[in-house]
C-alpha cells in the first residue's frame, strides 16, 4: 500500500479547457455583478445629514429674527409687575426717568434752535 507515485512520469497533462478570451471578458462579467451602477436620486443621505441641521439652524435663526421684532403691547401694570419681580430700585428708575427727560428737552432744543438769528446777532 506503500507506493510511490513518480510525479516526472505523469507529464504536463492539463484536464481543463477554458474557452477563448474568458479572462478578457472575465474582469467585466464580475464587476457587472459585484458593482451594478449606483442609482442617483435627488436626495442622498449625505445630503439629507448637511441639509437637515442647515435647515433647522435657518428656521431657528427666522423665528429668532420674528420673535424679535413682535411689538408687544405693555400697560403700566405689566411694566409695574415685571419691575417689581425683579426688584428694581426705585432710585435706579427715577436717574432713567430723568436722564430721558433731559435727551427729550435737549432734542427739542435742537430742533428749535434757529440758525438764522444766530447769524444775525454776530
Amino acid at each position: 500500500m506503500n507506493k510511490q507515485i513518480d510525479i516526472e512520469k505523469l507529464g504536463k497533462r492539463n484536464p481543463y479547457k477554458v474557452p477563448e478570451d474568458y479572462f478578457l471578458a472575465l474582469t467585466h462579467s464580475i464587476m457587472d455583478k459585484v458593482d451594478p451602477p449606483e442609482k442617483r436620486y435627488f436626495f442622498s443621505a449625505f445630503q439629507l445629514q448637511t441639509l437637515a441641521p442647515t435647515f433647522a439652524m435657518l428656521l431657528i435663526v427666522f423665528s429668532a429674527v420674528w420673535y424679535n421684532n413682535q411689538n408687544p403691547n405693555i400697560t403700566d401694570e405689566d411694566l409695574v409687575e415685571l419691575l417689581t419681580f425683579y426688584d428694581v430700585e426705585d432710585e435706579l428708575l427715577l436717574e432713567f426717568v430723568e436722564m430721558k427727560q433731559e435727551e427729550i428737552i435737549d432734542d427739542d432744543l435742537l430742533n428749535e434752535f434757529n440758525y438764522n438769528e444766530l447769524i444775525y446777532e454776530l
